[in-house]
């Protein structure tokens, strides 16, 4: 009998969930097991049966009434007894549910904080002029994009670049990091330093285009 824990991970949802997707795609190989998936009304309609088949609990919530959304949202994701969340959501997620999973929830940024927060941060990045752009993984605080870095990856700017062409080259690398990142949790090699800072244990820092540097090949 195999009695090693599972290290259950959810996911927050606004979009297609091609991350999500990816993740249970190599569920085996980083060491996860996708428990739940809250998604937005607006989301790809195709998860709710992608969610179906693999067999993990999906809840689909609408955002309009924000205080039903928190609540629900709130109740959901700590009745699951998650290991991890992470967040590919357009919504900020209640204080209280922040609080239930502190240290243990991760979101995807568009952008190489602490520059560019917010939800246009590819715009941005574009408009300011800067020559890199990119994308941040980071835990998540009370506070908006705020949270300790966990992984970034760099794309240079092109001068005929748009949202849609940078974004598309940028997920080249955002993917496999994603990946990379759940398995660091999933196998405790996530350590914060006394400034707060997050560092993977015996990780490889200061090379490009991703730092922490991938250490497994993730092919489709």
């Amino acid at each position: 009998m195999n009695n090693a824990r599972q290290f259950r991970v959810g996911f927050c949802i606004s979009g297609g969930g091609r991350l999500f997707r990816a993740a249970v795609h190599h569920a085996a190989q980083i060491g996860i097991v996708p428990a739940l998936v809250v998604a937005e009304t607006k989301s790809d309609p195709s998860l709710a049966e992608f969610c179906a088949s693999k067999s993990i609990d999906y809840k689909s919530l609408n955002p309009k009434n924000r205080l039903e959304f928190d609540e629900h949202i709130t109740r959901l994701c700590a009745v699951a007894n998650l290991d991890l969340l992470c967040l590919t959501f357009d919504r900020l997620i209640p204080a209280g549910l922040v609080r239930h999973y502190r240290h243990r929830i991760i979101n995807v940024h568009m952008g190489l904080l602490p520059a560019f927060k917010g939800m246009h941060a590819l715009n941005a990045a574009i408009e300011s002029g800067v020559r890199f752009a990119g994308a941040t993984i980071h835990e998540v605080d009370e506070l908006m994009d705020n949270g300790a870095v966990i992984a970034q990856c760099a794309v240079g700017v092109r001068r005929e670049d748009t949202n849609e062409t940078i974004g598309s080259r940028m997920f080249v690398y955002l993917r496999p990091m994603f990946l990379q990142v759940l398995r660091w949790y999933s196998t405790g090699r996530v350590t914060r330093d006394d400034k707060g800072r997050i560092w993977i244990v015996d990780g490889i820092y200061g090379e490009l285009p991703i730092s922490p540097s991938l250490e497994d090949a993730f092919s489709d």
